[in-house]
């Protein structure tokens, strides 16, 4: 039997210490020092649609506003008088993120559909479609809208590619392979990005592909190879790769940190960890069959 790659070496090194959309903004908590920029958008937004009650548009940013500020009734009384002032697709998106908020996807899924199939390529509602779709188990559907946001723009958050590997790795007949593919392009593209080499390292793992692991593991940013948790998790791949005597040296560097570093409950934590470990390969490395 060939003997297997060289991992990396242990590394003992010093310790370290969309362009995003207005709406999209609405997926997470608004900061509390936001709140009086919220209000006064309010009040400006009030005083316009008093002088043109009819103003689509107004009452459309006034809804999104009033969503900001967790005002839902308000948000959606807005939303119904803008379906009366105009043409109700134009106001279809908002009112599909006002349901979404709620938690009532059923009920947006139509009106995102309604906005693209008139504006197909519009990317704040593709972005909640692919969300509500993949959050209610559509992940056929929520991959194809994923893939064409990943086709209309080229400075995606890495969530996003992670986000549809996930579901490429979910599809029989997409997989694995074509998961790290993308993952894989994207770094090509762009340079390390530890959270799509993270994902790729979890994805090989998963398929036990343990030595392509370990080879990804060396392709992280300097910075988290000079930290005790990497050396400890080459060594725990290195162990389920059966090589207990190639863990050791990790383990040992690992510990050293560990013991000689400041002194928090996850660094001990990681220290017990580390020791087990140690335990586990000394024992596997002295057992029948050890030697490789």
């Amino acid at each position: 039997m060939p003997a297997s790659p060289t991992p990396p070496i242990p590394v003992k090194l010093p310790l370290f210490p969309c362009t995003a959309w207005l709406l999209l903004a609405l997926l997470h908590p608004v900061p509390v020092s936001a709140d009086a920029a919220v209000g006064q958008r309010i009040d400006a937004l009030s005083q316009r649609i008093g002088q043109n009650p009819a103003d689509q548009v107004l009452l459309l940013q006034r809804a999104m506003a009033y969503a900001e500020s967790n005002q839902p009734d308000l948000a959606l009384a807005d939303v119904l008088r803008a379906e009366e002032a105009g043409d109700p697709v134009e106001a279809a998106f908002t009112h599909g993120v006002l349901l979404y908020r709620a938690g009532d996807y059923a009920s947006a899924l139509p009106y995102f559909n309604r906005y693209l199939q008139a504006y197909p390529q519009d990317r704040g509602s593709l972005d909640y479609r692919a969300r509500l779709l993949r959050d209610t188990g559509k992940n056929r559907e929520a991959l194809a809208d994923y893939e064409t946001l990943l086709g209309l723009s080229d400075s995606l958050d890495p969530g996003y590619y992670i986000a549809t590997a996930r579901l490429l790795a979910g599809l029989p007949d997409r997989g694995v392979d074509e998961a790290l593919a993308l993952l894989d392009k994207r770094v090509a593209q762009r340079g390390p990005i530890t959270p799509l080499q993270r994902y790729a390292i979890e994805l090989e793992k998963g398929r036990g592909n343990y030595q392509r692991a370990i080879e990804r593991m060396a392709g992280l940013d300097q910075r988290l190879k000079a930290t005790p948790q990497w050396q400890v998790e080459v060594a725990e791949l290195l162990l389920m790769d059966a090589r207990p005597g190639e863990a050791l040296p990790y383990l040992a560097v690992a510990r050293e940190q560990l013991e000689s570093g400041r002194t928090t409950a996850l660094r001990r934590e990681l220290l017990a960890t580390t020791i087990r470990l140690q335990a586990e390969a000394q024992r596997a490395g002295s057992g029948p069959g050890a030697a490789r």
